[in-house]
């Protein structure tokens, strides 16, 4: 593939990382696992930021939560015995929808979180449980909720003024009844027809407070309010997990103009909720 690269640089920090790329803007590239290099490369790029060996590669829990380095394979997400007693396991869950073993252990939290792809699997889950994203924009450090971090205008300056060290998850969220699901042609499709993301903070048989991460389906990930909405004080019941199919795919049907194309997203979609609340209703 013909480039226009002209130096490699290896930050010692990630301090340094965001100076170089601050420093480059558009000329610039920050690669870690790469696995979607060869297709994006832009003919602009003069210099390739290698920030592999920077030390942001843990996965710990303290008083205040999760701490999830930007560096961490999606694999090693997959296979952590933390992550897998963390609200049912739903991270680890989500991180195994990878495509295939070999992007698994090469992708990287921080490539599959800031590049705006619907299809990617960790923002839904670190959407339903109101996770932080800790950033370095060359000057300080910033931490955003994840919501805004998927907002277009934040998106967009990932790689250029923003640069991601770590995702935080709260630690009230430890507990919750969680459940993720996704469907695709085939289990290593990387494009699927939706990825839903469920979690439940459930009280004595009641559903207190509800998250529904819905991907795949709208041009980025989101969450359906209207369908937590209708989930709050209600019985952890069937009954209540088909409302919430119902009230998905409706707001669904808002949310994608009642688009042919994507109708059975939609169907799917609510049944996905329908399921993962089920789980997490019935542990």
């Amino acid at each position: 593939m013909k480039n226009n690269i002209q130096q490699f640089c290896f930050p010692a920090t990630a301090a340094e990382a965001a100076r170089l790329m601050a420093r480059f803007k558009d000329k610039g590239l920050i690669v870690a696992g790469g696995t979607r290099l060869t297709r994006t490369l832009s003919p602009k790029v003069e210099a390739v930021i290698d920030i592999t060996d920077l030390p942001l590669k843990r996965i710990s829990a303290d008083a205040r939560g999760l701490r999830i380095g930007a560096l961490c394979t999606i694999a090693e997400l997959e296979a952590s015995p933390l992550l897998k007693r963390w609200a049912r396991g739903v991270i680890a869950k989500s991180a195994g929808f990878g495509s295939n073993a070999l992007a698994r252990a090469m992708g990287t939290v921080g490539g599959n979180v800031v590049r705006a792809h619907p299809f990617n699997n960790l923002p839904p889950v670190f959407l339903a449980l109101d996770a932080a994203a800790v950033c370095l924009d060359g000057a300080r450090e910033k931490v955003l909720p994840f919501a805004d971090l998927l907002k277009p205008e934040v998106m967009h300056l990932f790689g250029r003024k923003l640069f991601l060290t770590e995702v935080r998850v709260p630690a009230s969220t430890k507990n919750l009844a969680c459940a993720a699901e996704r469907l695709s042609t085939t289990k290593t499709d990387w494009e699927s027809y939706v990825n839903v993301v469920v979690a439940v903070d459930k009280r004595a048989g009641v559903c207190r407070r509800a998250a529904l991460a819905m991907g795949a389906i709208l041009p980025r990930v989101a969450r359906l309010g209207r369908a937590e909405a209708a989930l709050e004080g209600k019985p952890c019941s069937e009954e209540t997990a088909r409302l919430a199919e119902r009230e998905a795919v409706a707001e669904l049907s808002e949310l994608t103009g009642g688009a042919e194309g994507k109708a059975y997203a939609r169907e799917v979609a609510g049944v996905l909720v329908r399921r993962c609340l089920l789980e997490a209703f019935n542990g």
